[in-house]
């Protein structure tokens, strides 16, 4: 072969190789931004579920505040990797905290049946003092329980023998009726399933910036010194380390064609 032609040939191959470059770079992009918008409603869905009721403490924000900080280091991606794997970490514990610490223990039997009542002392009292005790009859007892203004409760799922809950929540503090009930119930199960996604979003984008990181590291982006033939249709690249300019090959293909040095007998 040729010395142009080995040349036109090298030029075609560290073109393609450029290609796959760019297109990982825009894969992680892509990833990126999604993982980016994910995060940030997570956020706002998170705080405007916790913020409903009192009587729930949802986490799924926590998460997306998490995973919103990692596209800080754009150009640190070992910051970045690290950020997102504590957000990975976070987002799998906020699914279990939400989807198996309160969903599972929110009965919603009594809500739907109608069983539930909202109590409301009104707009003439203070919404933190004022408190009424309210008669539950059950199949078993009946009691009085101590409910504040503006809580739907359900004496259903009220124990009168201890005074307290039977593993499940028998009140919601802060809403507007027990119909924003059902609301928090549907949002938390969408704060779960965010979580979940975001989940495997995350480890699919740490493992695409772990390549990219592999990538620089092998210092796959420019040739050693000394190393190519002298080709003139191959791209060059300026070495940030000695201020050089530098073929685009693959250092297989560098590593293959690397002229053999010559011994004087």
């Amino acid at each position: 072969m040729s010395h142009s032609s080995w040349c036109l040939h090298q030029s075609f191959l560290s073109l393609l190789w450029l290609a796959e470059v760019m297109l990982r770079l825009r894969g992680a992009l892509w990833l990126v931004l999604s993982m980016l918008s994910l995060s940030l409603l997570l956020v706002v869905l998170g705080t405007y579920t916790t913020t409903r009721t009192e009587s729930l403490d949802v986490a799924g924000y926590v998460s997306g505040a998490i995973l919103s900080s990692f596209p800080l280091f754009p150009f640190q991606l070992t910051a970045a990797i690290v950020f997102l794997s504590f957000g990975i970490i976070t987002s799998f514990l906020c699914l279990m905290i939400d989807g198996v610490c309160i969903l599972l223990n929110m009965d919603m039997r009594p809500l739907k049946a109608g069983r539930c009542q909202y109590y409301s002392s009104g707009s003439g009292y203070i919404y933190e003092n004022s408190y009424i005790a309210v008669p539950c009859w059950t199949l078993r007892d009946s009691c009085t329980m101590t409910v504040r203004s503006g809580t739907c409760y359900c004496c259903d799922l009220y124990d009168c023998a201890k005074g307290d809950y039977m593993n499940n929540y028998f009140e919601f503090v802060g809403v507007q009726s027990c119909e924003e009930v059902f609301t928090l119930y549907i949002l938390i199960w969408t704060l779960t399933g965010l979580n979940l996604v975001a989940f495997f979003t995350g480890i699919l984008t740490a493992a695409v910036l772990g390549n990219i990181k592999s990538l620089r590291s092998t210092d796959l982006l420019t040739a050693a010194p000394g190393r190519t033939s002298s080709c003139p249709s191959a791209p060059l690249l300026m070495d940030a380390r000695n201020h050089t300019a530098q073929q685009l090959l693959p250092v297989s293909m560098q590593l293959i064609h690397t002229p053999k040095k010559r011994h004087n007998h």
